[in-house]
């Protein structure tokens, strides 16, 4: 079965051609897809803990771990102990961080608006329908 016919491969390659269109704009703020994404995740939900964007994001502690130092590196947020749990570090946003929001969100449009140029509302709310169940069906035993 070749990967280009069948839902993995397809999802796969869309979500790698989609990455590298917003990465290429992103680099211009001196962000990759994932440090971003990270961001907006906080965009939600400022103060939250290392565990919770990992939970969010899909990642291991690793990766969160070195998405984190650079956006801390790079003054986009700030990590500090919880008052509530000392193993636990709360990630915030910083005014930088919280302004990226403006300047990015306009990239990530432009490049979900030519990803579904030529896609009926209809058939993108299926497609949204189907992808996300997908997710709750690979996701539901790692809960």
């Amino acid at each position: 079965m070749k990967a280009e016919n069948n839902i993995g491969g397809l999802l796969g390659k869309s979500s790698r051609l989609l990455s590298n269109n917003l990465n290429t704009d992103l680099n211009k703020l001196n962000l990759t897809v994932e440090q971003w994404s990270l961001l907006a995740v906080l965009w939600d939900r400022n103060g939250i803990s290392q565990k919770e964007l990992q939970e969010a994001l899909l990642k291991d502690k690793a990766s969160i771990n070195s998405l984190i130092s650079y956006l801390i590196k790079n003054g986009f947020i700030t990590k500090k102990q919880s008052l509530h749990d000392k193993r636990s570090f709360l990630v915030s946003l910083t005014k930088k961080g919280e302004d990226i929001k403006e300047e990015s969100i306009p990239l990530a449009m432009k490049n979900i608006m030519k990803a579904v140029d030529g896609i009926k509302k209809e058939e993108l709310a299926i497609f949204v329908k189907v992808t996300t169940q997908i997710i709750q069906n690979l996701t539901k035993d790692k809960k």
